[in-house]
């Protein structure tokens, strides 16, 4: 009786390995098919929100008109500039039209000279300081003395003016009394002069009629002998 091979346990793996490999790949294959096919049943992603729309641009404005101009001066500056414009008046007036303009401030005082409106004691203040005439200067001080000493605050940007005005008049007053001095000093001076000319003829004169006694007939002296003649 012949010998058989006794089968080899390892086939029927062998076998269902072989069976199982292509099985495996179909799966794997199948369930790539599935997977693609359900992406292209998938809805797709939402699309990105749209961009904001620019903002308008601000509509243009109309151009704004430049303000007047404005004095922004200073009330103290504005009275100083205001007397500068009346000196320069003043300066260019004859003697009779300033004279003329003394007699209109003049009018404009009140009965006390103190509460006289503020540019009327100015004005004619420096009016009065344009003349020479004896008293002008004192009454022109005067004038003044109610701004320089002023408190109220109505008055106090008149206070910075009349000071500059008082002192310049204070001083044209010193000067005034300076040349007064001087032309009473020369006056005593050519008064002495006189006094000693007149005393020197004087002396003269004695001398004089002295040597005539002396010198005249039965004096008994010679008179003094005549020169040559030719």
């Amino acid at each position: 009786m012949p010998h058989s091979t006794p089968p080899d346990p390892r086939e029927p793996r062998a076998a269902g390995a072989a069976r199982t490999l292509p099985q495996a790949l179909a799966a794997a294959l199948l369930a790539t098919l599935l997977c693609g096919a359900c992406a292209l049943f998938e809805s797709p992603p939402p699309p990105p929100p749209p961009a904001p729309a620019p903002a308008p641009a601000p509509a243009p404005q109309p151009p704004v008109a430049a303000p007047d101009p404005v004095d922004l001066a200073r009330p103290a500056d504005q009275i100083a500039r205001r007397l500068l414009a009346y000196h320069e008046q003043l300066r260019l007036l004859s003697p009779a039209d300033l004279a003329a303009e003394i007699t209109r401030l003049n009018a404009a005082l009140t009965p006390v000279e103190a509460a006289s409106p503020p540019d009327v004691l100015l004005d004619l203040s420096l009016a009065l300081a344009q003349q020479h005439n004896p008293g002008d200067l004192a009454r022109a001080a005067g004038l003044l003395d109610p701004l320089t000493q002023a408190a109220t605050p109505e008055l106090l940007p008149w206070q910075g003016i009349a000071r500059l005005l008082a002192g310049r008049i204070a001083e044209q007053r010193r000067l005034d009394d300076q040349v007064e001095r001087q032309a009473a000093q020369l006056r005593d001076t050519q008064r002495t002069i006189q006094q000693l000319t007149e005393k020197l003829e004087a002396l003269k004169a004695i001398e004089r009629s002295m040597i005539k006694r002396s010198t005249g007939p039965g004096s008994g002296v010679d008179p003094a002998p005549a020169g040559p003649t030719h």
